[in-house]
């Protein structure tokens, strides 16, 4: 990331800096047009109002009281301090006027700047979980051919190492360790076929110069190589070639890929130093970059929702993650989301396992389900994002209606319940205790 992303305001003080910059400058203006009446009270329109209206429309209520206050102040101190101005009363109909023009402008604002942000994050948590999607097929697809490859006495696929890596990552909250970066770096390797390659810890993207694990001969790590920088700029890997680099430029490196989670968060790097020219090759660098991006999601998802893993180790980390996730969203834009348990009494196992699937199948794109199986009931539940306590009704009518049709659960030895769940504001974890069926 460049030092001038890091030396940029925020956008609340931009906000700020605005709704007292836009009155000041429009007031100026005015005593340069007008000196004689700068605050244009004779004048055939209040031209001067159109500075804390066009705050109020562009950031709502609170920055254009600012602006109101410094423009009412402004002509208040003028009629006081500047007596060759001649600003003898103050016109009450034109300051009523404006001020309730703007306070409406920026209660419309403020009620369209909360619709803007609710737009964008509903955007942005589909954005997400196609990213996530896409990655898990990628890997399903990656691990088949694997398989198909391996030799029949080890039957280890991709998926099971996967799976192990996650189980390890809930279990240390999320945190990459020496023997975790190991084992995720010699799976890298093994698909990348990198013989001489680190991994590193990002924080607040800067790179611990100690690797978090290392194969092949250790090396130093220089933090200003070219590829170093790219990746951490523009957030994807970074390769050498002969047409990626401008004359002058050299690269200790042959590779580097972020461990980047779906949200744009830089939790390590891979730093690859030599490999076979022919596993030099965008299918290739394009499997490492998705393995990583899928690990450090499960690393991210662990460390966001340490305390209901905690608390429900059977709970999967990405569900739990995606739960806080939407607790942030109604407590900030006030976007409800629902929980959904549906419980499955059947006594033919296989039923009630083809039951299960079903609802998984059944649930839409944006939704994420956990399973749980016992010995007389299956429990299911489902995480609607942003959907309210009728859409989860409407879910429940059409699934189960769908059950009734497809495998007959009117029979008196099934039985089908469902309980819906308000994700609010508040803890999490109790409501997806009560979902899950547990005791917090």
């Amino acid at each position: 990331m460049s030092v001038g992303t890091h030396l940029a305001p925020s956008r609340q003080a931009r906000v700020w800096a605005e709704a007292v910059a836009i009155p000041v400058i429009a007031i100026a203006v005015a005593f340069v047009a007008s000196p004689h009446d700068p605050f244009l009270v004779n004048a055939t329109f209040p031209w001067l109002w159109f500075a804390p209206v066009l705050v109020a429309l562009r950031y709502g209520l609170a920055p254009a009281v600012l602006s109101l206050a410094i423009l009412v102040v402004s002509f208040v101190a003028a009629r006081l301090g500047l007596p060759a101005l001649h600003i003898h009363g103050l016109p009450e109909g034109q300051f009523l006027g404006g001020i309730m023009l703007t306070l409406l402008a920026g209660e419309y604002g403020s009620m369209w700047i909360l619709r803007l942000r609710r737009s964008e994050q509903m955007s942005a948590y589909a954005t997400q979980q196609l990213e996530g999607l896409t990655r898990t097929l990628h890997m399903t697809r990656l691990s088949h051919d694997r398989l198909e490859q391996t030799i029949i006495g080890k039957p280890v696929t991709l998926r099971d190492s996967l799976r192990e890596i996650r189980h390890d990552l809930v279990a240390h909250a999320g945190m990459l360790d020496g023997e975790l970066a190991a084992r995720l770096l010699h799976l890298t390797a093994y698909h990348g076929g990198f013989e001489q390659a680190a991994l590193h810890a990002v924080s607040d993207d800067r790179i611990n110069p100690q690797p978090l694990a290392h194969i092949g001969a250790a090396f130093p790590l220089d933090d200003t190589d070219i590829l170093i920088t790219r990746c951490l700029e523009k957030r994807r890997t970074a390769y050498w070639a002969a047409n990626s680099l401008k004359n002058g430029e050299r690269s200790a490196y042959l590779v580097v890929a972020p461990l980047l989670t779906s949200d744009d968060t830089l939790l390590g790097v891979l730093v690859v130093a030599t490999m076979p020219f022919l596993f030099l090759q965008d299918e290739n660098l394009l499997t490492v970059s998705i393995l990583l991006a899928y690990v450090a999601d499960d690393a991210y998802a662990a460390r966001r929702a340490e305390d209901i893993l905690r608390a429900l180790p059977q709970c999967p980390p990405r569900f739990a993650a995606e739960t806080v996730k939407l607790a942030r969203s109604a407590r900030d834009l006030d976007l409800e989301s629902s929980l959904v348990a549906v419980t499955i009494t059947v006594a033919d196992r296989p039923l009630r396992d083809a039951i299960v699937e079903d609802i998984a199948t059944a649930a839409r794109a944006l939704d994420d389900t956990w399973r749980m199986t016992g010995d007389a009931s299956a429990r299911i539940v489902t995480l609607l994002p942003f959907g309210k306590r009728a859409v989860a009704e409407g879910y429940v009518q059409r699934l189960q209606a769908r059950l009734a049709e497809k495998f007959g659960l009117a029979s008196a030895d099934t039985t089908f319940t469902a309980a819906i769940y308000g994700i609010g504001s508040g803890d999490v974890l109790p409501v997806l205790s009560a979902a899950a069926g547990v005791s917090p």
